[in-house]
């Protein structure tokens, strides 16, 4: 009996050790992929930006204005840099090597395009530069879009390859298990059902870690896809689903509409409330866009004091202008905040698919000219003199 009772307890002691062991494995490979899904999705989210940066870089031509979107430009370039030098720094797969070896070939021509469109910029040689940006570098670019995107890819199924072998090998141990204290069960009924209990509970822990897991997964992709502050799409989420809307509207026939908004003296506001009364007005105006837009619409903030809205399924054109009047009446009552009352102004530029573009970059190109065309206009008419009285 003391022999029985011993390999009993042996049994037990086993089987907690080895689930014990196949948790704490499983959250080092999930954990160690999951952050390679982040860096992926940084270094995607980077890359659009610092090449938005060199597109409006070669369309400024304010000088002051060119020169923060260069200072933009250098800044998301090191964020490229940043998420590159941490992937390295991790164990690293063939898969994960070779892919990175990619991305260093495209990086070195990228980089030597951008700076060849710079020098064209900075030359005034405008139409150079966008030939050069559209039909050399823009292939490089969607290629590492590409390439950043197989590796996130390869990363998420290899998460998932890992919750099913570790959901496999612990029913598998627990059956194994169970089984073995099933023919002891004559003998010590006690003692099996005893086992059971135990291994449960740790099932149940590893459930719940799984459970966490994949609860940190759908952080982690909520995160790179929206703002932080507003909680609204960003830059990379409001450019996939444009995307997926236009491919929509060229096979249904529909009209597809793109407004940028850009919030008109909202540095002031920041240089004499505070950066906290800012964000509550970038919050506000978040709100009610939300508010006003159908559900089907996207609002996204792209960045600063710039929001962008996407308008799919529209029929006709008085669809888009009955929307465009119903954003700014939402936005023109003043916003009440805790110690200052705010009235907001917001310069618009709305666009249509097809009349006023056909590629996603031929839209956004077109809004943010007409945003900035108004923006222009409304300090033109501010600053125009006043007729004199007779």
């Amino acid at each position: 009996m003391l022999v029985f009772i011993g390999l009993m307890l042996a049994l037990i002691g086993h089987a907690i050790w080895q689930i014990h062991d196949l948790g704490e494995q499983m959250r080092g490979i999930v954990e160690s992929h999951n952050r390679k899904v982040q860096l992926a999705t940084d270094l995607l989210e980077a890359t659009h930006n610092r090449h938005s940066s060199l597109v409006y870089v070669t369309l400024m031509r304010d000088p002051f204005e060119r020169d923060e979107r260069f200072q933009a430009f250098i800044r998301w370039g090191y964020a490229v840099g940043k998420a590159r030098n941490e992937l390295r720094s991790m164990p690293l797969s063939a898969f994960e090597r070779n892919n990175i070896a990619h991305q260093d070939r495209l990086v070195q021509r990228i980089i030597q395009l951008q700076e060849e469109i710079i020098d064209l910029a900075a030359r005034e040689e405008t139409s150079r530069a966008h030939i050069h940006m559209d039909q050399t570098l823009r292939p490089l670019n969607m290629e590492f879009t590409r390439v950043v995107e197989d590796l996130r890819r390869h990363e998420r199924d290899l998460i998932h390859d890992a919750l099913v072998a570790a959901r496999t090998a612990a029913r598998s141990a627990i059956l194994l298990h169970l089984g073995l204290g099933s023919v002891s069960l004559a003998l010590a009924g006690f003692i099996a059902l005893a086992m059971h209990r135990l291994l449960a509970r740790h099932a149940g822990i590893i459930q719940r870690q799984m459970s966490d897991l994949r609860a940190a997964g759908q952080r982690l992709e909520h995160q790179a896809t929206h703002d932080p502050l507003t909680g609204l799409a960003n830059r990379a989420l409001f450019r996939r689903r444009m995307t997926d809307e236009l491919e929509h509207a060229r096979q249904e026939g529909f009209m597809l509409g793109v407004m940028y908004l850009d919030l008109d003296d909202f540095k002031p506001v920041n240089d004499t409330h505070g950066h906290q009364t800012g964000d509550a007005l970038l919050c506000e105006i978040a709100h009610r866009l939300r508010q006003t837009v159908r559900i089907a619409d996207t609002v996204a903030r792209l960045g600063g004091d710039e929001f962008a809205i996407l308008l799919p399924g529209l029929e006709n054109q008085v669809q888009c202008d009955a929307m465009e009047r119903k954003l700014r009446q939402a936005l023109v009552p003043p916003v009440e905040l805790e110690s200052v009352t705010l009235v907001p102004s917001v310069s618009l530029g709305c666009v249509r698919y097809p009349q006023d573009g056909r590629s996603m970059e031929e839209l956004l190109h077109a809004a943010d000219q007409r945003m900035y065309a108004a923006k222009h206009a409304r300090r033109a008419q501010i600053l125009a003199p006043c007729p004199a009285r007779g």
